[in-house]
This record gives structure tokens, C-alpha cells and sequence, in this order.
């Protein structure tokens, strides 16, 4: 009982923050809007309100005092900007389902990162799930290339790729960088401006880009940045999972778009690979929390 009045904020912020997550691919597409655009939209709002937070309640956060001269907070900064660029390209360019699989491969990545960087060896359990998830994005990216999504599914692999690198290089900090977005944004809205500038078109649904910028992304990120100070890494990271189980279904709901054979196949291995190892490390959380209490 005590575990989990102490893991109840936790649990609550990252339900909210992964739900949120789910949304934000469907809302995007809601929008109708050209990728440039919505790149600048995503990028301008994840900053302004990020900045916000930073200018005037840093407190609730462990950010450094001077983040803007701290190189692990300007080095994810980078990091995120370029993630949130492929990710939206991705959006334009594959299937949600494509997308959200390949994504699930991100903890596995960073895992890889972590061994190389840090020289934290993977467990068997985790060596299997990267066997296992590297099985499922590989029968999915072979799909795009027969059904013409493959560009979309390596831009989808390298959103990954950059994700998995920022989270090691966050893990290395053993700082709070969850503001670091800030940077993050501004580079991808003033990378996105341009060309946002030389193609404008109104989306066709403003209101819905509105909500996904200034309220979705931003509340799903700072949640989900809150949420390790209650739980653990591994509890926070199955909330993660919502999206790759729910996107798809909220886009066959909203437009009818029903995943390829392959993308199920390699999305159920994905997804079998994620949760059973996620399970494992939570258990495995559990039991060291639970005898660190009764220790003491």
C-alpha cells in the first residue's frame, strides 16, 4: 500500500501523458495541413509554451541553472529538434501503424546506446527483445517497399534512432533536461520556416493543429518528464506503449485506414518484444523497491 500511494502521481501522469500521446498523430492528419506548416506549428508551439514553463516555473522542474550554457541541455536540445523534424516527414509519409511500430523500437535502440556509450551490457532479456523488435521493423520496412512506404519507414527508423540517442545522452547527463524542448522547437520551427513561408496553405482544420501545438504536445511531454519522479523509468516507459496500441485504432476509427498484413505481423512482434520486456523490468523494479522498504 505504501508503494503505491507513493507511485499513485506517477501512474496518474504518465496515464495522461501516454493517452494524450496516442491523440497526436490523428489530430495532426485532422488538421489537414502540408507537412511545412505543420512542422513550423508543432515547433512554435512546443517552445512557446515549454518557455513558458522555463521563464516563469522553472521550479517545478530540476532543469540547470544556466541550461542554455549546459552542453548535455543544448546537446538533447539539438537532438529533440531534429526527432521532431522526422517525425512529422514520417507523419506525411507512411502509415500511422508503419510509424508507431517502428517508434516501439526506439527503447530497444537505446538500449544498444546505452551498452556502447555507457558500457551497460544488455541482460539476456534485453538482447532477445532487440532480436525480437529488430525482427518486427525489418518484415514492416520490407513491406513499404513493395507497397511504396519505404521512405516513410526509414525517415520513421532514424525518428527512432535520434530518440534512442537523445534518451542515452539524457540518462548520461543525470540531469532534469525535460525543458530542453525549447531548443528543441525553436530549431525545428526556424528549419520548418522557410519553406513553411514559400508553401503556405491554411490548413484546412486550424483549429485541430491549434489544439495538437499548444495543448497535446506540450501536456504529454511535460507529463510524461514528471512522471520519473514518482515511478520508475521502466513503469513510465510501458504509458509509452498507448500510443503504438492506440494510434492505429483512433486512425481506422477517424479514416478507415487499415494497417497492411506485414504491418500487423511485425507491429504484434513488436509489441510482444516491448511488453514482455517491459513487464520484466517492471517486476523486476518492484521487487528491488519492495525490498529496499521493508529493509528499511
Amino acid at each position: 500500500m505504501q508503494l503505491l500511494v507513493r507511485s499513485g502521481p506517477g501512474i496518474l501522469l504518465a496515464l495522461l501523458g501516454g493517452l494524450l500521446i496516442s491523440i497526436d498523430i490523428p489530430v495532426i492528419r485532422l488538421a489537414e495541413g502540408n507537412t511545412w506548416v505543420v512542422m513550423f506549428m508543432r515547433g512554435f508551439g512546443l517552445a512557446f509554451v515549454l518557455g513558458l514553463i522555463l521563464m516563469f516555473a522553472k521550479n517545478w522542474t530540476d532543469t540547470p541553472d544556466k541550461p542554455f550554457q549546459d552542453r548535455y541541455w543544448v546537446e538533447v536540445g539539438i537532438l529533440y529538434g531534429i526527432s521532431s523534424i522526422l517525425f512529422t516527414i514520417a507523419v506525411f509519409n507512411t502509415s500511422t501503424a508503419n510509424l508507431v511500430f517502428i517508434l516501439a523500437f526506439n527503447p530497444m535502440i537505446a538500449a544498444l546506446f546505452t551498452w556502447w556509450l555507457l558500457g551497460e551490457k544488455p541482460g539476456l532479456a534485453t538482447a532477445i527483445a532487440i532480436a525480437m523488435t529488430l525482427t518486427g521493423v525489418v518484415i514492416i520496412v520490407n513491406d513499404g517497399l513493395k507497397s511504396g512506404t519505404f521512405f516513410g519507414d526509414f525517415i520513421s527508423l532514424m525518428t527512432a534512432v535520434v530518440l534512442a540517442y537523445s534518451i542515452t545522452r539524457t540518462r548520461q547527463s543525470g540531469k532534469d533536461l525535460s525543458l530542453s524542448g525549447v531548443l528543441g522547437g525553436s530549431i525545428t520551427a526556424l528549419f520548418a520556416l522557410p519553406i513553411a513561408i514559400t508553401q503556405f496553405e491554411m490548413p484546412g482544420a486550424p483549429w485541430w493543429l491549434i489544439l495538437n501545438v499548444f495543448i497535446i504536445v506540450p501536456a504529454a511531454g511535460f507529463t510524461l518528464s514528471l512522471a520519473p519522479r514518482f515511478i520508475s523509468a521502466p513503469q513510465v516507459a510501458m504509458f509509452f506503449m498507448l500510443e503504438t496500441v492506440l494510434a492505429p485504432i483512433w486512425i481506422w476509427l477517424i479514416f478507415s485506414e487499415i494497417p497492411s498484413d506485414n504491418a500487423l505481423i511485425g507491429g504484434l512482434i513488436v509489441l510482444t518484444a516491448i511488453a514482455g520486456h517491459s513487464f520484466w523490468q517492471l517486476r523486476t523494479d518492484f521487487g528491488s523497491r519492495r525490498a529496499a522498504v521493508q529493509a528499511a
